[in-house]
């Protein structure tokens, strides 16, 4: 029976600031554990990037949508069924509340799985970092799809 493990994250952003940079896979290089100078779409929508803990990696993302549902899957080129993993935000008054569930892979040793949810853990107070400081000031502007935060 694989493992699992959720991080729950509060943004200190409103969800309708927040949601839309969470929802364009154009941003995910500001904030995950990939080198941003090789994270490019490919021709299938899936993106691909050299990963900071070795190789390349395919991300598939879900489709914007009004749930705040944010799953996606990170895996090997040649593995032929991706693993899905559950991003969820919701709002919270003036803030958002965010949470990703780790499911442990069936090849990986318990101290891989816990590597793991350390970098995770990183990557989204990276990401709550990167969005308090787009969003502080008093600044009111609302994301749209396909353009980066610091695109002003």
């Amino acid at each position: 029976m694989a493992l699992s493990h959720t991080i729950v994250v509060t943004i200190d952003v409103p969800f309708e600031l927040a949601y839309p940079y969470l929802a364009d896979p154009q941003n995910y290089a500001d904030w995950a554990a990939v080198y941003p100078e090789t994270y490019h779409q490919l021709d299938n929508g899936d993106w691909a990037a050299e990963v900071h803990f070795g190789g390349t990696r395919h991300i598939r993302f879900s489709s914007p949508n009004a749930e705040g549902i944010l799953d996606h899957a990170v895996f090997r080129p040649d593995e032929a069924e991706p693993l899905w993993m559950p991003m969820r935000a919701c709002p919270d008054g003036a803030r958002t509340e965010l949470s990703f569930t780790f499911i442990q892979r069936n090849d990986m040793s318990p101290e891989e799985f816990s590597a793991t949810i350390e970098s995770i853990s990183t990557d989204l107070s990276r990401l709550k970092a990167v969005l308090e400081k787009q969003f502080s000031h008093g600044a009111e502007h609302v994301v749209t799809p396909g353009r980066k935060l610091s695109d002003g």
